[in-house]
This record gives structure tokens, C-alpha cells and sequence, in this order.
């Protein structure tokens, strides 16, 4: 173990993140969850150079293309208080630890399913005996193209050309695949993926803090930045971009002791749907703003645990498919919108 009980050992160290990927704890004793659907979790790994090597469950995480259609159910927004489309509860005290001077830790980061994510520095922390409410709150979506509003951008979701683990589904995740080609040629191991689902080939520093190179290059390390900033020139900005929201409301649980002391809950609630989108494509005029949507709203919907991940993001398409002269009556009684969890 690093610092407290013995000298650095990377032999130790090895063992710690085999500990974490493979024997760390029963995994469905972590958590318990209430949607709607039955796919499954997608475990990745995120190594943070401060915490160390966590695990990670999403559900609904599309880092990638493929070609998965997305599970639908038409839910109620009449609700002044929300609709809840998530509860989870945790059970921290079941996370066994390598390091005994470590705690049990879980966070909670809320982002777009496409864009990989590290909660331990954007999301909230969650601690046992506690409740934890996100409101979420969309705001808007824009369809960004600068002038002259070109069309060069990426549609995001499923697609049935898609070879797995190869095609970006964003902008961000593009970036970080190059970078992440440029680690392997030259280090022998992948230091730029946030979110991987393997960690054979991570990046992990020697007792001096180093990452050796490899001994031999193929190619000469300048022509290897060059075929990297290519690569980076060609990635493409996102064609949907949702904008929004979410407050955190934490207050003390009341069970019975033994269950308080081990456990955490966490609700999450979807409270307005009016959107305002801002799209700039020629095919449909310079410039069209469309606000509130209402019932015609779709969502995004995820969870990770360790972290736990809660992601939202708006099917634009469902919007886009209409006709430009249709009128949304704010009055009608129930709107209602589609809930995607895939």
C-alpha cells in the first residue's frame, strides 16, 4: 500500500486495482434501482490521478455508436412537483476497501450520455443516512453552426454502420480518441480515455511518477503529433446540444438505525419541459427558434454508480421530424413526453 503501513510497491499497487476491478464487492448488493426498463448497466473505469482507479456503473452511456434502438414510455409532466423518472438506493457499507485508511464513497455526476464524464470533479458526493433530490431543469438546445451555417456536424445516436468501440458519438469523445491513439504508439498504453471499459491497457505511473515511452517508435514522434492534430481537425462538433439544469436538495433519512447508518437514497426529478432551440440550417431557412415544445420533449436517461451518473439529453429528431407549420396548442390538458432508456 501507497504511504501509510509500507513503502511503495507497484506489486502491491497491481494488486490494489485487480482488487478493485475484480473482487471489490458483489456488485448488485451496491445498489438497488427503480426505472422504468430492464437493460443493463455498462461498467467503465475512470482512473483520477488523485483518487486512484474507480468503477463505475452507467445506464444509457453512448460514448459510442451503435445500432440500439432506445426503450420508449410515455410518461406525465402535469405534476407541480416534478416527475421522478429515477430513485436509487446505495448501500455504501457493502463497498469493501483495499486501503484501511480509505472510506466508502460514491458520487453523482449529471451530464449528456455522449460526453464521457468524472464525477469526482464535477458531480456531488454522496453520504450514507442521507437523501439526496435533483431537480432537473431543461433549459435549452441549440444547433450550433457558425456562419455561413454549414452543415458539417454529427448527428448523435443509433446507427447501423457502426463498428463498436470506433465511432465516436461526440465531440468530445472524438478528441479523446485521438489523443488516446497518439498515448498508445508512443507510451504503449491509453492515458487520454476518460471513461474505459477495460483497464488492460491504462496508463499506470511508476514509484517516480513516470510513464516510460516505449523503447522503439515506428514513426518519428513528430510525424505522430502531426497524424494527432489531423486526426483532432477532423473530429466534428455535435449537431444536438442540450442545455439545462439541476439543483441538489440533501436532507437527513429516518429509518431504523441500522438501515439509516447504511444507507443512501437518491431521486431524480424532471420538472420543466419548455425548451427554447436555436437552429441554424439551410434546409429549413437562416435561422428557426422553436419554444416550448412541451409534450413533444423526449429525453436521455442514465445512471452510473461508483460513480453514479445521471444522464439527460432531448431527442431533437422527434422535433425535427414535424412540419414547420405545426402549432403547439400551451393550453391541452397533460402534456406528456417520451422517456428513452436504453
Amino acid at each position: 500500500m501507497t504511504g501509510y503501513y509500507t513503502n511503495y510497491s507497484e506489486k502491491v499497487l497491481a494488486k490494489a486495482h485487480n482488487y478493485i476491478i475484480y473482487e471489490h464487492f458483489n456488485d448488485k448488493e451496491l445498489y438497488d434501482i427503480s426505472k422504468q426498463g430492464n437493460t443493463p448497466l455498462t461498467r467503465t473505469f475512470i482512473l483520477d490521478s488523485s483518487v486512484g482507479l474507480l468503477k463505475c456503473y452507467s445506464e444509457n452511456l453512448h460514448l459510442y455508436q451503435n445500432a440500439l434502438k432506445p426503450e420508449t414510455s410515455e410518461i406525465d409532466f402535469n405534476s407541480s412537483s416534478g416527475f421522478r423518472i429515477l430513485r436509487i438506493r446505495l448501500n455504501l457499507h457493502k463497498i469493501r476497501l483495499f486501503y484501511i485508511v480509505s472510506k466508502p464513497q460514491v458520487f453523482i455526476g449529471i451530464h449528456s450520455p455522449f460526453v464521457p464524464n468524472n464525477p469526482t470533479i464535477d458531480g456531488q458526493p454522496i453520504s450514507s443516512g442521507k437523501m439526496y433530490e435533483f431537480q432537473v431543469e431543461l433549459e435549452r438546445e441549440e444547433h450550433r453552426l457558425p456562419p455561413p451555417y454549414q452543415t458539417n456536424c454529427l448527428n448523435n445516436g443509433p446507427s447501423e454502420e457502426a463498428v463498436p468501440l470506433t465511432n465516436p458519438n461526440s465531440y468530445q469523445m472524438c478528441l479523446e480518441m485521438c489523443k488516446s491513439a497518439f498515448s498508445t504508439k508512443v507510451y504503449d498504453c491509453n492515458m487520454a480515455l476518460t471513461m474505459v471499459s477495460s483497464t488492460t491497457d491504462l496508463c499506470f505511473q511508476t514509484k517516480y511518477g513516470e510513464i516510460p515511452k516505449r523503447s522503439y517508435l515506428k514513426k518519428p514522434l513528430k510525424e505522430l503529433k502531426k497524424e494527432r492534430h489531423i486526426c483532432m481537425q477532423n473530429c466534428r462538433p455535435e449537431c444536438l446540444k442540450l442545455q439545462y439544469k439541476y439543483k441538489v436538495a440533501e436532507k437527513d433519512l429516518y429509518l431504523n438505525l441500522k438501515e439509516t447508518n447504511d444507507y443512501a437514497f437518491v431521486d431524480i426529478f424532471v420538472k420543466n419541459t419548455e425548451i427554447t432551440v436555436l437552429r441554424h440550417v439551410p434546409l429549413y431557412g437562416s435561422g428557426e427558434i422553436f419554444s416550448y415544445i412541451g409534450g413533444l420533449v423526449g429525453f436521455w436517461l442514465g445512471v452510473s454508480v461508483f460513480t453514479f451518473t445521471d444522464t439527460i439529453q432531448k431527442l431533437w429528431r422527434k422535433a425535427v421530424n414535424l412540419k414547420m407549420s405545426l402549432r403547439i396548442d400551451n393550453a391541452q390538458n397533460s402534456p406528456t413526453s417520451e422517456i428513452h432508456l436504453d
